[in-house]
């Protein structure tokens, strides 16, 4: 019931403004945090490379930190897997795909028999959810050798590392973080609009976004790793924010359809981190202000402190690049201390 109250909630915000924010409160905000970044010795602080705000479409604040530039390209970790989301939208709008109830199996048949198993039975809905069941073990430290995203990513082929780990039953449908699902819809992109993942990105959303300069880690066969391995601006991460909470369109050009980013803010699946919840790669949190009111926040996220948060409702776009990979995060903090107390 939670999930479906708070689905409609995310479908009015993205609809409706409703709610505004006092600039000068907003201003003097992020004022704080600049000055926290800049002056406090704690290494988390140290640790922060950009801060770029938005509201009511407008740019606020723009700074970049310890050495890094606005031209400088950032690894932006998993929201790399949010991205790849709206391109598989993309990939649907354009009918290279025609949904997300599609049996994966029928792109790699090789790897998902016998017929009638739940492996053969998995949609590309199951991986944007990261629902699909897999014997994956990937929040454990980094040097186990248990760990499946780093045996992935020193296998050479991504792709086929993925497609062969067995599929349970008993794990099936419920929430495990896997950073090889977004390889699978990669690959189903690759075979059915042939070509490579960084070109289709480039060609159908890069582009029309003036996203000009990006990187992009490739295992040995050329392919992308589409689930952590893209470099961006942080001025540009930015844009996929405004693309999202208006509702696909990009000066007045519709990038991805409005139907594809309803269903990417679906908080299909509670997950394991905190109060969170899930849509197609993306994060959905409900957080409490006064007097019983609630706002809605979706995210893209990535290791270290690369987090873009959306407020639909307020028009708010907070976006921060960080190192802290095994420090405190600055963002968390600054949403908590610093954003919501505005919205009350």
């Amino acid at each position: 019931m939670r999930i479906l109250i708070l689905s409609a909630l995310i479908l009015i915000t993205l609809n409706l403004k409703s709610q505004t924010i006092q600039v000068s409160d907003l201003d003097s905000a992020i004022a704080t945090a600049d000055r926290l970044i800049e002056t406090n010795p704690k290494i988390f602080f140290r640790n922060v490379e950009s801060l770029i705000a938005s509201y009511d479409g407008q740019t606020r604040f723009e700074k970049y930190y310890n050495g890094i530039h606005g031209d400088s390209l950032h690894h932006i970790q998993s929201q790399t897997k949010s991205i790849v989301s709206l391109l598989m939208g993309i990939a649907i709008d354009k009918g290279f795909v025609k949904s997300a109830d599609e049996l994966v199996s029928s792109y790699f048949p090789g790897y998902f028999s016998p017929a009638g198993s739940i492996k053969s039975e998995l949609r590309i809905k199951d991986l944007l959810t990261m629902s699909a069941g897999f014997e994956w073990e990937e929040m454990i430290p980094l040097d186990d050798p248990e760990n499946d995203n780093i045996n992935m990513f020193n296998s050479g082929d991504y792709l086929k590392y993925i497609l062969s780990k067995p599929v349970s039953d008993s794990l099936y449908g419920r929430f495990r973080y896997n950073s090889g699902c977004p390889m699978i819809i990669a690959g189903i992109i690759e075979k059915t609009a042939k070509m490579r993942l960084d070109r289709f990105a480039e060609k159908y959303l890069f582009n029309p976004l003036g996203i000009t300069d990006y990187g992009w880690i490739k295992d040995s066969t050329g392919f992308c790793h589409a689930g952590g391995g893209l470099y961006l601006k942080p001025v540009d991460i930015v844009k996929i924010g405004h693309l999202v909470m208006n509702h696909g369109t990009w000066n007045n050009q519709q990038i991805i359809s409005e139907k594809w980013i309803s269903k990417v803010v679906h908080p299909y699946i509670a997950t394991n981190f905190g109060n969170s919840e899930y849509g197609y790669f993306w994060w959905i949190n409900e957080y409490p202000l006064s007097q019983g009111r609630t706002v809605t926040v979706v995210s893209a996220e990535g290791a270290g402190g690369q987090k873009l948060y959306i407020f639909p409702e307020y028009q708010l776009i907070i976006a921060f690049t960080e190192r802290n990979y095994t420090t405190p995060q600055v963002s968390p903090l600054f949403i908590m201390e610093s954003i919501l107390p505005l919205l009350n």
